[in-house]
Parts: C-alpha cells; structure tokens; sequence
C-alpha cells in the first residue's frame, strides 16, 4: 500500500458530496486559488461538506465535520470557468485536522503534507488571528453604533432644539457626524457606507 493511500486510510479520507441546489457553507481563502484551467484567483469556495447553514469559516476555524482529523474530498469551483461554459470538475481537498479547519488544496499530496505537518503552533497562531479579528471586528460594530446614536441624537435636538448654552455646543461639536453625512441625501445610508471599508482605525 503506498504511502498516499496511507494516510487516506489512517486518518480518513471523507468521499466528496455531490453539489446540488440549496444551502451550503463558505471557506473564505486568504491567499486565494488559482483556477488551474483559466488562472482565475478564487476567494472563496462554498461546500455542503459542513452544517450548510450559509455560515463563514476559513484557515483556523472548527468546523462541524464528522470527520476529526484527516482529508474531505470537495469540489473546486470557478466563476470565471462557470460564466465561460467551461467549468471542468475538479478535486478540492479540505484538510481538517482535530477538527480545525487546516488547509484546502488542489493537489492531493499537498493536502496530506499540510496534514502531516500541522502542529499545536499553527494552533496558537490561528488563535491569535482569530482573537485579532475579532478585536477588529468589534471596533468597527462600536464606530458605527456610535454614529447612529449621533444620528439619532441629531432628530432628537432637530425635533426639539435644546436651549443655546457653552455645554451643549460644546457636546454638540464632539458628538457630532460630519458635514458630508448630515447634508446627504440619506444620511443613514451614508452612515453605513461611511463605516462599510476598512479604515486604520480598524487595526486592533
């Protein structure tokens, strides 16, 4: 038995499931893939191999597989291929080790090398990518909440006009949105674009 039917048999290899219509999961790839037929960067791939509950995972993330440790068999997908009428079927290799989400590759050996060297380091760093994501993430979610309280606090002063006094203007300046939002046609709209990109301040 060779060394690549090994590992299959060893750490479990998962049979592909056929793609169909309905719900399904996204990997979210950092780098990308590069489509072997076109040369397409693909960002992303979706699979039923998980919960197919539209959820996001990528490089680090636990997923819901029944299989543990070892290699899911999985589909590549390219939009470029598909909007050429070209699409050609071709493997997709999603290593799950301890059911951590740990690699996705094109090419089988690649796929069982990444299994074979992931170790408790790449644990610590996925955990610090994910804590820094997630300090990013809640920054941005505090910046746009507190422009909606501004926006609200404007109608409430617009609505009923507080008398003109040094604290209020003061509080006035401070808190409030820009210019370019007020004046906007639709300033909630405007509020959300405003806050939509990424932004210095995002960096944890």
């Amino acid at each position: 038995m060779s060394a690549s039917i090994d590992i299959f048999f060893f750490i479990g290899l998962r049979p592909h499931t056929p793609r169909g219509m309905g719900m399904f999961d996204t990997i979210t790839l950092d780098p990308g893939i590069r489509c072997p037929e076109c040369g397409a960067l693909e960002t992303s791939q979706q699979t039923k191999e998980f919960e197919c509950l539209m959820s996001y995972y990528r490089i680090g993330s636990v997923v819901p597989s029944s299989c543990e440790s070892g290699i899911i068999r999985d589909q590549f997908w390219c939009r470029a291929c598909q909007d050429a009428d070209r699409q050609a079927v071709r493997l997709l290799f999603l290593v799950i080790w301890h059911s951590v989400l740990a690699a996705v590759e094109l090419d089988a050996g690649e796929a069982e090398r990444k299994l074979r060297e992931t170790d408790r380091l790449d644990l610590i760093r996925w955990l610090a990518d994910s804590q820094r994501e997630t300090l990013r993430w809640q920054g941005k979610f505090r910046r746009l909440m507190s422009s909606l309280d501004a926006w609200q606090r404007h109608l409430r002063e617009k609505a009923n006009p507080e008398p003109d006094c040094e604290k209020s203007r003061f509080w006035s300046r401070f808190l409030s949105l820009p210019d370019e939002i007020l004046n906007a046609p639709d300033p909630l709209d405007a509020i959300i674009k405003s806050h939509s990109g990424d932004s210095p301040e995002d960096e944890p």
